[in-house]
């Protein structure tokens, strides 16, 4: 019994150690901001459309995303007469909601910019809440992202690890000044984290450990 009481402390890491970093496709992106769309098809952000291979986690970086356009990007339109900064014209909302297809200690954002004619349209700062129960309610908040730009690959944002299986992210500026900003726009989306095992997963993995070192000690 004093044995098993001494392993128990081993299993949640167990099947912490099972875990391996994965790039994660949303399995459903959704417009729910008050901006008006002029690309509206929200799932060209997680369908690999314009990019110039299907990413993966070991190829990502590589991949390149062709000039933003109607069937492989998203962005809103121009709320000012004459071009201008989105932000100081329009007081109306660019939200996100991305669904994933399970919970993971997600930690970073992967990014291709809106790239049409320059990179000025692409999200520069966003606010990522992150949801346990599908977006019935969100526990955790992390404000003021910066994301930088890139033309045509991919960008990695580092943020503090959370676990969600669904995420809202809240787009506060873009690159205004750069080649464009009277509009908000971006490519393509994913995720980076370490999917969390199911409890019984934790619990069998827990199993193996202990029944590996007592026969260690046998």
């Amino acid at each position: 019994m004093k044995s098993l009481l001494r392993f128990l402390p081993l299993l949640p890491l167990a099947g912490a150690a099972h875990a391996a970093t994965v790039l994660i496709t949303p399995t459903a992106a959704t417009f729910t901001g008050t901006a008006v769309e002029f690309f509206p098809t929200e799932a060209n952000l997680i369908n690999s459309a314009g990019l110039s291979a299907t990413p993966t986690f070991a190829n990502y970086t590589t991949i390149t995303h062709a000039a933003a356009a109607t069937g492989n990007a998203w962005v809103t339109n121009d709320p000012g007469a004459a071009g201008g900064d989105f932000f100081a014209d329009t007081t109306a909302s660019v939200v996100f909601t991305f669904s994933l297809d399970n919970t993971y200690l997600v930690d970073s954002l992967v990014n291709w910019s809106y790239n049409n004619g320059g990179t000025g349209n692409s999200i520069k700062t966003v606010t990522l809440e992150f949801s346990t129960n599908g977006g019935t309610s969100y526990d955790s908040t992390i404000s003021d992202i910066n994301v930088a730009a890139n033309a045509t690959n991919a960008t990695t944002t580092a943020f503090t690890a959370t676990q969600a299986n669904f995420i809202r992210m809240t787009v506060t500026d873009n690159y205004f000044g750069g080649g464009g900003g009277d509009r908000v726009g971006l490519s393509e989306v994913r995720f980076l984290g370490d999917a969390v095992p199911e409890p019984s997963a934790a619990l069998l993995g827990g199993l193996g450990v202990m029944l590996l070192l007592r026969r260690r000690r046998a």
